[in-house]
């Protein structure tokens, strides 16, 4: 069995992995490159394998940096299944078709072709097969499964197998401890190769009561200040965690009164998956929904899903907290609410989630003082606060520890998923702290599992 690395091979997007024995092609994954003009180039090479000879794709997880070339994969000939836990599948599309309206949008402001049109998303949405967690699939002379990941709801870390062979484990992205409602990741089985993110390689993230305390103290003082605090929060997952913390917030006590606008039309389509899934939902959450309570909804919010909606909370008055995407700045909604509060010092700019490089969140919060959205120049005067704790994923910590629960270290283990100098302090703390050898592929590289 041999495993290729296509993507997020010492960069954080662009995820996708062959694996393929003599008989069986099977695909992890096959995300979009994001981040700069060179990653968005990249999504129109050709792929660097004939995609209608691949037997099957399994995803782990539905962001767009895992499932945004699937359209193309499809368009350029695959014909096999792919499978993914149910939300997972439901979200994709949701993604996808996202993913294509910006394009439509790039195309008429920059004439830039489109990668991919809906009839794509379309056809890619037919070839979905649900698998619940833990059911083995097989396919040729490989089986897997998908075990629970706690990255964003139904994510999963895969589980692949030569029938009577070696055995290999893709983390996918592991999530962030005590996400909320999320249930915990699973541990991972034994296996000869453990393929793991590094984005949080080199970082450790606050705690939950830290997270949560800060999270309070700025909306807080936003309201002091009379100001308007913004989060750019992706519409997946990130989105529908500081909902649930606000309406927890508010319901304790903990939180003066004050208007929250949800305006990402994906987020809010994305709430609307989640409550369809309560057999996902961790026991606190499960709870709640039993005796009747929603998750995600509280009397202060405002739920924008119209152009028209949106452009509204511009007279709302202040203070106001506004959610918008897209979560690194590189989009959406959210450009238009820096233009009109980033140069107020009045303004939080709430920095929850990672920040590709060459995107505009990342130089927000690296300290620019002037950035340049939609072609107009800006100086940045409003606080810009950042909160790891609010990453779904995993951080240095976790990785490790998930890493060493298995019930007998991993022969070896490949760090991916992260910028070189997280993989490579992932890697270097996982020979240090387990003795185990680890390496850094580089895009391209193939290992041979026997």
């Amino acid at each position: 069995m041999t495993i290729s690395f296509y993507g997020a091979a010492r960069e954080v997007t662009g995820s996708c992995s062959l694996v393929q024995t003599a008989r069986t092609r099977l695909l992890i994954d096959c995300g979009m490159f994001q981040g700069s003009a060179y990653a968005d180039a990249k999504n129109y090479q050709d792929f660097p394998f004939d995609p209608s000879s691949i037997d099957g794709v399994a995803l782990t997880h539905a962001h767009l940096d895992h499932v945004g070339r699937l359209p193309k994969l499809v368009k350029d000939g695959f014909r096999g299944k792919i499978h993914a836990t149910p939300p997972t599948c439901d979200i994709a599309g949701v993604v996808m078709e996202n993913a294509e309206q910006l394009m439509c949008d790039e195309e008429e402001r920059e004439c830039r072709p489109r990668l991919y049109g809906i009839p794509d998303v379309e056809r890619t949405m037919k070839r979905m097969k649900r698998v619940d967690y833990s059911r083995w699939v097989t396919l040729g002379d490989l089986r897997f499964r998908f075990r629970d990941a706690g990255h964003i709801f139904g994510s999963s870390f895969i589980e692949v197998e030569q029938i009577g062979g070696p055995r290999a484990i893709f983390s996918g992205d592991l999530g962030n401890r005590d996400a909320p409602f999320l249930r915990p990741t699973a541990q991972p089985a034994t296996a000869d190769a453990l393929i793991v993110e590094s984005t949080y390689g080199n970082r450790l993230h606050e705690n939950l009561a830290v997270r949560t305390e800060r999270l309070r103290e700025v909306i807080v003082s936003t309201i002091k200040r009379k100001g308007v605090l913004l989060i750019p929060a992706f519409a997946v997952e990130r989105t529908q965690e500081i909902l649930y913390e606000i309406h927890q917030m508010g319901e304790h006590g903990g939180l003066p009164h004050v208007d929250v606008y949800l305006d990402s039309p994906m987020g809010i389509k994305i709430v609307d998956i989640i409550k369809r899934y309560p057999e996902y939902y961790d026991r606190a959450a499960l709870r709640r929904v039993s005796v009747g309570k929603d998750l995600f909804r509280f009397p202060n919010l405002h739920r924008t899903p119209s152009k028209q909606e949106s452009k509204q909370i511009n007279t709302a008055p202040r203070p106001k907290v506004i959610i918008a995407g897209a979560g690194m700045m590189n989009g959406g909604r959210i450009l238009h609410h820096l233009i009109r509060y980033l140069g107020d010092s009045k303004t939080t700019l709430l920095i929850v989630g990672y920040q590709a490089s060459g995107t505009l969140g990342r130089k927000l919060y690296e300290g620019a003082k002037t950035v340049t959205v939609m072609g107009e120049r800006i100086q940045v005067k409003a606080n810009v606060v950042a909160l790891g704790a609010y990453s779904a994923h995993a951080d240095q910590r976790k990785l490790l520890d998930w890493i060493g629960s298995a019930p007998s270290l991993p022969a070896h283990v490949y760090c991916t998923h992260g910028e070189e100098g997280a993989a490579v302090a992932l890697a270097s703390r996982v020979t240090e702290e387990l003795g185990i050898p680890a390496d850094v592929p580089r895009p391209g590289d193939t290992i041979v599992l026997k």
